[in-house]
């Protein structure tokens, strides 16, 4: 009899990079499962940006390495975590760069996140 595995290992130089949502950015997808929800790291290149956007759904963020500035003010610094949720909407940018691993409870290609028109 097989044994089925029970877990899935993926090794860094084995993982798959592919062009982000945003100009500047790398995604490499880790897991998905049937409800859609998704385990993926993002890399954002120096001085990358995100525009202002919400979530339809609740976002978990772990800043791995780099450093980031989030709606002008707040600076999340490695180690720190980061959740939002519908109307928790936020900016980021980066000048030096940094890697993330997100969790988020749908998929970010199929469901994309809403940019928030701003007023300047």
């Amino acid at each position: 009899m097989e044994i089925e595995n029970k877990h899935k290992l993926i090794k860094w130089e084995e993982m798959n990079w592919e062009p982000g949502i945003y100009e500047n950015t790398e995604m490499s997808y880790l897991y998905e499962d049937e409800q859609g929800r998704l385990c993926f790291l993002v890399k954002l290149h120096p001085g990358s940006f995100i525009p202002m956007h919400d979530h339809p759904r609740r976002e978990f963020a772990y800043l791995i390495k780099g450093d980031l500035i989030l709606n002008e003010n707040e600076v999340m610094k490695e180690g720190d975590f980061l959740t939002a949720g519908l109307a928790e909407s936020h900016d980021v940018r980066t000048e030096n760069g940094a890697l993330l691993y997100v969790f988020i409870d749908y998929h970010v290609i199929r469901q994309r996140i809403v940019e928030i028109e701003t007023t300047s």
